[in-house]
């Protein structure tokens, strides 16, 4: 049986994500050379081309590199994308090793928070071009394991003495930051701690950590992701999950301390959440090397919003997008990114 629900979640892990991978596959070289023709001359200081860093295989950041590949390579200069992880992509656009990049907004926070630990986050070259989407904490626990501990929340699954196999993203990306931070800050415990209270924990990407979950080789399953994530759709269909909400006095101390946010699941996306679920969030968004030129990062931005649906039909939660939130106030952005997001709200109807 664990046999045949593992070929179901394969199957249709594939079929979601069968986009992306086509993607991964199509040589940089003929994204830039196909998209040269409508681009606009370069300006003064402008490189020879951009380079864009996404997220782990298989996720929403992934999904979208091909697509903003296409639409910077069409009307702004030649672009190539490449997976990358939210704090990975700070540090290469910070060594120069990418232009453009997705993170959270809580990894600014984090460096700006004076604490010791986040003095790595060097964010002298990475600077806001857009704040995107609100990316969402999921903790997702398999029903009959809820059920059978009585477990209702976060707070209940670390505070009992059981062990627990737990799945979440690799070092590096966002998922496994933002919940690094939850557990330190907001439950004064870590990953070392709970391995000595006797869980597994494993460290992998989204598609074979579902199939494990759905295979019932997992029983915890943590990440972030958007506000509609159709891998959370497909689990669904093939075991019972619960989604545990995060306490709110936890969430109101790491807004305080690192700029984070509350979010509501709201029930009518998931089966499994027939009533609204508090859990941590941030916002997705798009950084940019503080030292590309200002009318450069203009145009990107001004491309973005300009074939924002077609992007937003890869990944609907870029539908998100707007002057009114691209650049939420106390972190650095782009003076080119800020020229344009000014620009825009001054002149909507």
């Amino acid at each position: 049986m664990k046999k045949a629900r593992r070929v179901i979640v394969a199957v249709a892990a594939v079929l979601l994500f069968a986009q992306a991978e086509l993607a991964a596959r199509k040589p940089d070289a003929a994204t830039a050379v196909d998209s040269r023709r409508e681009q606009s001359a370069p300006g003064k200081g402008w490189p020879n081309h951009l380079r864009f860093l996404t997220g782990p295989n298989g996720g929403q950041w992934f999904m979208m590199g091909d697509p903003i590949a296409g639409v910077l390579g069409r009307h702004v200069l030649p672009t190539t994308s490449r997976m990358g992880g939210g704090m990975t992509n700070i540090a290469g656009l910070n060594a120069k090793r990418g232009d453009i990049g997705f993170s959270l907004t809580c990894f600014l926070g984090a460096a700006q928070s004076g604490e010791k630990e986040y003095r790595e986050i060097v964010t002298d070259n990475a600077v806001l071009l857009a704040t995107v989407y609100p990316q969402v904490l999921y903790f997702l626990l398999r029903k009959d394991f809820a059920d059978k501990h009585g477990i209702d929340s976060v707070e209940t699954l670390l505070r009992k003495n059981i062990p627990v196999r737990f799945a979440s993203l690799k070092p590096g990306t966002a998922s496994e930051f933002i919940i690094n931070l939850l557990l330190k800050y907001g439950y004064d415990t870590s990953f070392a701690e709970l391995r000595e209270q006797g869980w597994t924990l494993a460290f992998n990407n989204y598609a074979e950590t579902a199939d494990n979950f759905v295979a019932g080789d997992i029983d915890c399953f943590a990440y972030t992701a958007g506000t509609a994530v159709p891998l959370i759709l497909t689990m669904e269909q093939h075991t019972g999950v619960v989604v545990l909400p995060v306490d709110q006095k936890v969430l109101d101390l790491l807004q305080q301390k690192f700029k984070t946010h509350t979010f509501t699941i709201d029930p009518g996306v998931y089966k499994s959440v027939p009533n609204p679920v508090k859990t941590l969030g941030d916002y997705t968004c798009l950084l940019i090397r503080k030292d590309l030129p200002d009318d450069l990062v203009f145009a990107v931005a001004k491309a973005l919003w300009e074939n924002k649906k077609a992007i937003a039909d890869v990944v609907v939660d870029f539908n998100a997008l707007s002057p009114d939130t691209a650049l939420p106030q106390g972190l650095p952005a782009h003076p080119g990114a800020q020229a344009f997001w000014h620009n825009l709200a001054k002149n909507q109807p």
